[in-house]
């Protein structure tokens, strides 16, 4: 069964064809953020540790947009297996206004409080004062950003990436150009250094606004979504997407907040500990990018298939991308140890944090073949199937239960070296990765979305 759809041509031109754009886009994606840590890095430990702050607050938005993103893919996946339009503009229409609301309280809070969500991070008040101004600016991103990154998921669904990565990579090539005028005073602009990193992450973010989500509402046929199907009802639709979108929404929601917590108890032992952090996180965004592109790309294969009805297809093609999970996983490990010297050699950092660090890199590199695994079967295949409630118990069990109380024991109770802090806070990865497999060998994640379902229930 493996085996078939692994030797199917058909099976890769679907896969890579959403696969390498998804990977693309994530990759600048996670750029304009990296391109942030980097270009302050050389201010030193406290700068490099308060725009990580805030770019993982941002991150903590950003998996609250994943959430959103990929409950629609759960259903509208599915319904472009069908060819129901229809019904994918109203899924559209619950999403953008649920995106509208969720991203205007981020952008309320954080520009109106920005040293409070600084100091939810670290007690260093010298952080604090660095990162606040940084903070109130990049609150004007959210709103852009969440409207854009729905509107690229429901595109995805239907296997539209083209214009969101075009978009995307115009958006990144802004940000690294403004950022070097306004970080370092280039051009006869004035020097802002932290500052000047938000003020090229707010114009790179408008830019993206003005073209993905102006190509969503204008210009695209696939959906055929204009501005005013935002004020469809989505009555017929709205219990679905309540079922199976919503706990999409909050599994990912609370797995933000709890790498955002992660960042939180790092941030607590020390500055070294917490700019550690800050470079291996990064780099590992940037080396996982494999994982994320086919975890969205097994996510729409397998909806369309199911969509489709063909449900012993779906099974022997979430037994392909476990495989494929393994095999990524195993090769990031050398690509990451060669990596490490020369990342790490960007950084201004002593001797005490490179060591942490490089501490922290094996540790990752133990856990990357079932974290590939973790990634691609829960944001991925299971998701794709309708098993959502499943994934948000798996998450909520794993995460609140185990990763986190861990890790904080290690650090302020038993006060273990920092390394073993990492490990405790990382391992519900390798954990997920377990518990997602088994579930995938009961065949029990597959879950047909459809006005059937509906009425089947309304009898039942």
């Amino acid at each position: 069964m493996i085996g078939h759809e692994l030797r199917n041509p058909n099976f890769y031109r679907k896969t890579g064809r959403i696969m390498v754009l998804v990977v693309l886009q994530q990759l600048i994606t996670i750029g304009i953020n990296f391109l942030d840590n980097v270009m302050v890095g050389s201010f030193g430990e406290d700068a490099i540790s308060a725009v990580a702050f805030g770019n993982q607050f941002y991150s903590f938005f950003q998996f609250v947009l994943m959430g959103l993103g990929s409950g629609a893919i759960v259903m509208s996946s599915q319904y472009w297996g069908r060819r129901e339009h229809g019904a994918m503009r109203e899924i559209a229409a619950i999403a953008l206004r649920l995106t509208f609301v969720l991203c205007a309280l981020f952008t309320v809070v954080t520009a109106l409080w920005p040293w409070a969500v600084m100091r939810f991070f670290t007690n260093d008040w010298d952080i604090i004062r660095a990162g606040s101004p940084y903070m109130r600016l990049v609150a004007f991103t959210f709103l852009p950003s969440g409207l854009v990154s729905t509107a690229t998921y429901l595109l995805r669904s239907a296997g539209e990436v083209r214009m969101p990565l075009i978009g995307s990579t115009i958006a990144f090539f802004l940000n690294f150009f403004f950022n070097w005028v306004f970080i370092f005073g280039k051009l006869g602009a004035p020097r802002l250094e932290l500052v000047g990193a938000a003020v090229g992450t707010v114009i790179a973010r408008g830019f993206e606004f003005c073209f993905v989500f102006g190509y969503f509402i204008l210009r695209d046929r696939t959906f055929s979504f204009r501005l005013r199907h935002v004020l469809l009802p989505g009555k017929r639709l709205y219990r679905q997407y309540m079922r199976y979108s919503i706990p999409v929404l909050v599994s990912d929601t609370l797995l933000g907040l709890s790498l955002m917590l992660t960042t939180v108890i790092l941030g607590h032992l020390s500055s070294e500990i917490s700019a550690a952090n800050a470079m291996v996180t990064s780099v590992v965004q940037v080396l996982t990018v494999l994982t994320m592109g086919m975890a969205g790309a097994s996510s729409v294969v397998v909806g369309n298939t199911i969509g489709e009805g063909d449900l012993p297809r779906a099974q022997r093609e979430g037994n392909a991308y476990v495989v494929l999970s393994l095999v990524i996983g195993l090769i990031a490990i050398p690509v990451l140890l060669l990596l490490e010297q020369p990342y790490l050699a960007l950084y201004n950092i002593n001797d005490t944090t490179r060591q942490i660090a490089h501490g922290m890199v094996l540790c990752t590199c133990f856990m990357l073949p079932m974290q590939a695994v973790a990634y691609i079967t829960s944001k991925g295949i299971l998701r794709g199937g309708g098993d959502t409630r499943f994934l948000l118990v798996a998450d909520s069990i794993l995460v609140w239960l185990v990763s986190l109380p861990l890790g904080a024991l290690a650090g302020f109770v038993w006060h273990l070296p920092p390394v073993w802090i990492y490990f405790f806070l990382r391992v519900e990865h390798p954990l997920k990765g377990l518990v997602c497999l088994i579930r995938f060998c009961t065949g029990k994640w597959i879950k047909v979305i459809g006005p059937a379902e509906e009425d089947r229930q309304d009898r039942g």
